[in-house]
């Protein structure tokens, strides 16, 4: 049985998130959120589980890897395993140039650790990666935010959701609202202003 949980927002940090506009700052929210997250994520999995002894972390590059401060302070006894993914005109790959050993066969718990689920295509791609590797048991997807037709099509394959808000709309492949013009793994890269396309920098 699969379940969607929502994080708490006491302190407001996604509300704010969704209208920050400099990089810097929205990239210094998220690694903020990642805190939030990670804790409650290790919350209802310690209530479904009982104990988070044999869990594995799996970090989706690039989004994830803002998250991972937070998840690394909730997890501490976890097995990390980093999955670059690389996006094609017709389909999303595991780049296997950027994943790191998992290290056991067998996991009690998975979570994949992302930052944004718009259709759901890169947390199923990972998902299968993984399970390539190892046996996954339990798994949860934790976002900070998802549109409802990835929640739905995530939750659909067995996978649970642990976000700030997990039923947002979907704009083409864009969940709105969004973060602004960057995405997570643009933020991860670095916090310069794109150029516009007729004019100055912004």
């Amino acid at each position: 049985m699969t379940f969607a949980a929502e994080a708490p927002d006491e302190e407001k940090g996604y509300a704010r998130l969704q209208h920050i506009t400099d990089p810097g700052e929205v990239r210094h929210g998220l690694i903020g959120l990642g805190g939030v997250l990670g804790l409650r994520t290790a919350e209802i999995m310690r209530a479904e589980l009982g104990a988070l002894r044999d869990v594995l972390c799996v970090l989706v590059l690039r989004g994830g890897a803002l998250m991972y401060p937070g998840f690394a302070a909730a997890f501490p006894h976890a097995d990390f395993c980093v999955l670059g993914m690389r996006r094609t005109p017709d389909q999303l790959r595991v780049d296997h140039q950027y994943m790191t050993d998992v290290p056991r066969s067998s996991y009690q718990a998975t979570v994949y650790i992302d930052c944004i689920a718009a259709t759901g295509g890169t947390l199923l791609a990972a998902r299968e990666a993984i399970a390539a590797r190892c046996a996954t048991g339990h798994e949860v997807a934790a976002v900070v935010s998802s549109a409802a037709a990835a929640t739905d099509r995530v939750r659909a394959m067995g996978v649970s959701f642990v976000g700030f808000s997990l039923y947002e709309g979907l704009n083409g492949r864009v969940v709105t609202p969004d973060m602004g013009e960057l995405d997570a793994g643009d933020l991860f890269s670095g916090v310069s202003w794109p150029s516009a396309p007729d004019g100055p920098e912004r």
